[in-house]
């Protein structure tokens, strides 16, 4: 367990030590022009999937171990979302095919923004079932849990309500 610690702490100062890319790297793949916007659904996937392990770990006790440190993870993981989204749209023309997943693109990033601090408190609550049965933590999973894109395109329109 103090392993699991110290690792997390190095993690958290470091960066990820096995991931290859940095979000400069990742802000100039979404400027260059060849950059597809399924390119961008999937990073933006992968960085959920991201924030939502750490905000619904599969060991409750991971939960209360670090809170500071898990807390700092999701806004920058959040922060490197809203950064890719913003340096992709700036640097693209959306197709017209492309239409639904940008619209969707847009409506998840909002949404994440709007829910993402309620998300958190429930998280810090230190209530399990809390967070088990927060409707928003149960979205983002099903979104980041779909590696196509399709769950994000899909309930995109629904996010408006939440």
């Amino acid at each position: 367990k103090e392993l699991l610690t110290e690792w997390r702490k190095f993690v958290n100062e470091v960066g990820d030590p096995y991931s290859y890319y940095t979000p400069s790297h990742w802000r100039q793949v979404f400027s260059h022009p060849d950059t597809t916007i399924d390119t961008l659904i999937d990073r933006l996937i992968r960085n959920a999937g991201d924030i939502s392990s750490l905000l619904y770990p599969d060991d409750p006790e991971e939960y209360y171990e670090n809170p500071d440190g898990w807390e700092s993870a999701v806004e920058k993981d959040l922060e490197d979302i809203n950064n890719y989204a913003r340096v992709w749209f700036k640097n693209h023309e959306v197709k017209e095919e492309d239409e639904d997943k940008a619209k969707a693109i847009k409506t998840f990033v909002d949404w994440f923004n709007r829910n993402i601090d309620e998300m958190i408190e429930v998280s810090k609550s230190e209530d399990y079932d809390d967070v088990m049965d927060s409707k928003a933590h149960k979205i983002l999973r099903y979104i980041a849990n779909d590696e196509t894109g399709n769950m994000l395109v899909a309930l995109a329109p629904q996010l408006d309500k939440f």
